[in-house]
């Protein structure tokens, strides 16, 4: 598996793979726009 490009990749149904138990509907990348959007308001 490769990083991926963040902006396609922002929701886990379109992850390659996930942990079974993974149940949410933003996948781990949508932190980095998260965390630049807060950054951007301060």
């Amino acid at each position: 598996i490769l990083m991926p490009h963040p902006e396609r990749i922002f929701l886990s149904r379109q992850l390659s793979w996930k942990a079974p138990d993974w149940s949410h509907q933003a996948s781990p990348w949508m932190r980095l726009f998260h965390n630049a959007r807060q950054f951007v308001r301060t």
